[in-house]
């Protein structure tokens, strides 16, 4: 299963994949580790002042809500959120 970037990315077409036990973040044809990953998250969420409307406060509400859930595999877990990552039309 693949996350189809297609709000904005470019080129068009781009995807996000993980698997496994998701150590590894692909972007398109980039292979990123989970720790470079999210220090690039981390990046992009606290490097530039926040703007009226700004997606990253919704992004954040999102991680607080979310939750240790059954995983795919037998025995696994992961995480998930009741809230979505951004909120459609701002």
């Amino acid at each position: 299963m693949s996350l189809s970037l297609d709000l904005g990315t470019k080129p068009d077409g781009l995807h996000v994949k993980t698997w496994g036990a998701g150590n590894t973040v692909f972007l398109g044809n980039y292979e990123i580790s989970l720790v470079d990953f999210l220090f690039a998250a981390e990046y992009v969420l606290t490097n530039t002042d926040l703007e009226q409307n700004d997606p990253r406060l919704q992004f954040v509400k999102c991680i607080k809500a979310m939750k240790k859930t059954n995983g795919y595999s037998v025995g696994g877990k992961r995480l998930e959120s009741s809230l979505p990552p951004v909120v459609a039309g701002k």
